[in-house]
């Protein structure tokens, strides 16, 4: 097992989170495209992790999609609990 783990710094100007993360935008649009692919094939978030994690290099891209898949499921249980309210359920 290994017990190390690196940690790499790089400067850019593009302040965004994928390249905060030093993925590229071809790989960011590649892994967008995976996570739309991998949620449409499953029922359940874990599942959509399952499924993506095969297709992904290394552990910033997996943050990458983790970060926006469970960001993507908040804001269907938010769109959820307002509808219910809506509805007095």
């Amino acid at each position: 097992m290994n017990n190390c783990i690196s940690v790499q710094s790089v400067q850019t100007n593009d302040e965004s989170f994928a390249r905060a993360l030093s993925i590229t935008e071809q790989r960011e649009t590649e892994i967008d495209q995976l996570m739309d692919k991998c949620h449409a094939e499953t029922t359940t978030y874990p599942d959509a992790i399952a499924s993506i994690s095969e297709e992904l290099t290394n552990a910033n891209e997996l943050a990458y999609a983790c970060f926006h898949l469970g960001a993507f499921a908040e804001s269907q249980r938010s769109k959820h609990k307002l509808l219910y309210k809506l509805l007095g359920e």
